[in-house]
């Protein structure tokens, strides 16, 4: 009896411990992919823009996948308000501001720069973690959380980040009330909001 308990102790360690790893493994290979691509890809972004976004779209959206950012970013009431139409527009709008943002940023940026430094399931449910990591950009420590969750795909579950904060700054808040106000600065004109919006860099930037 005791040594079923004990192997049954065991396998529900291992099985837990393998779950409660599984977030941070992802988080690790997918910085390694997207890291080893813009170290190996560098001239590209001068020479082939185009063609270096389109490709660091794939590595990127394995675990920041604009289309759930840009989702939060509308927030329920305009994302509940818009019509499909203008949903696809303020995805494409949103995923080319930000490919284009956040790939000039992290082409400077070395994958041995940022490390998990811990992780938490909030309220104990191991479909949604809070990773919190270390990074250095230009001799400037920063504190980076990833906000994710696991996500229906196809026919399974994947991790992806739903929220970025840096240095204590809420980024899809930001970018949720920048929307917000140009919404109301266009009298409630959603197509108006759509096609003026950009991302402010200096709401991005890793510099002093």
């Amino acid at each position: 009896m005791k040594k079923h308990c004990f192997l049954f102790f065991i396998i529900f360690f291992a099985s837990y411990y393998h779950a409660d790893s599984e977030v941070v493994d992802y988080v690790n290979f997918q910085h390694q992919e997207i890291f080893s691509f813009l170290n190996e890809n560098k001239d590209q972004l001068k020479t082939d823009e185009e063609r270096f976004l389109n490709q660091f779209e794939k590595k990127f959206s394995r675990l920041i996948p604009p289309n759930e950012i840009s989702k939060r970013v509308m927030g329920k009431k305009y994302f509940t308000l818009a019509n499909q139409d203008q949903i696809i527009k303020f995805n494409e709008k949103f995923k080319n501001t930000l490919l284009d943002s956040y790939s000039g940023a992290l082409s400077n940026v070395e994958a041995a720069n940022i490390s998990v430094e811990s992780h938490f399931h909030p309220n104990e449910r191991m479909d949604l973690a809070v990773v919190q990591l270390n990074t250095e950009f230009s001799g400037r420590k920063f504190k980076l959380i990833y906000k994710m969750k696991k996500l229906k795909l196809a026919d399974s579950k994947e991790w992806r980040v739903v929220g970025i904060v840096i240095d204590g700054i809420d980024l899809v808040s930001l970018y949720r009330k920048q929307f917000a106000s140009l919404v109301k600065e266009n009298d409630d004109n959603l197509d108006l909001a759509i096609s003026s919006w950009s991302i402010d860099e200096e709401s991005i930037t890793l510099d002093d």
